[in-house]
């Protein structure tokens, strides 16, 4: 089975590091970092990710900016994008948004960002019918749960 292709683009390589060494621990994934995100869309069409980690505040760039010319990518309209930010404010119960994209508090746990990178992958494999890979029972309908809730038919309902 294809391991999930996660590219981070963060200014601080050392919060890629241990980003990058929490995740290929669970080797689920295939991991790319980019620290200069002025380079992170020729990052990305190179290495094509299924999942996009961006933090939000950069130097040479605005996460929201980022985030806008990755998916201008026609190859990219549906590739979930999860901002990564110390300035979001975390409510309990609720998902943070940046810019209609989930959004995460650093420091972040590393359950809840497994959760939230199953989450969006699963949406993302719903909405392009492509197969999601190694999903909890409980997220097997989350793509349904979301159609729903955008007033969209479901799956099921589509004639």
């Amino acid at each position: 089975m294809r391991k999930q292709r996660i590219l981070i683009v963060d200014d601080e390589s050392a919060f890629i590091r241990l980003l990058k060494l929490a995740l290929e621990k669970k080797q689920r994934y295939t991991m790319r970092d980019e620290n200069d995100p002025t380079r992170a869309l020729d990052t990305a069409r190179k290495f094509k990710p299924d999942l996009v980690l961006l933090d939000f505040v950069m130097p040479k760039a605005h996460g929201g900016d980022v985030a806008a010319l990755i998916r201008a990518e026609p190859c990219f309209r549906e590739t979930p994008i999860l901002f990564l930010s110390g300035t979001v404010t975390r409510h309990k119960g609720e998902a943070a948004q940046i810019a209609g994209f989930e959004a995460l508090a650093k420091p972040i746990a590393l359950d809840d960002l497994l959760a939230a990178i199953d989450r969006n992958l699963a949406a993302a494999a719903a909405a392009t019918g492509k197969k999601a890979v190694r999903l909890p029972r409980w997220l097997a309908n989350v793509g349904e749960i979301f159609a729903r809730r955008s007033g969209e038919p479901a799956k099921s309902e589509r004639s």
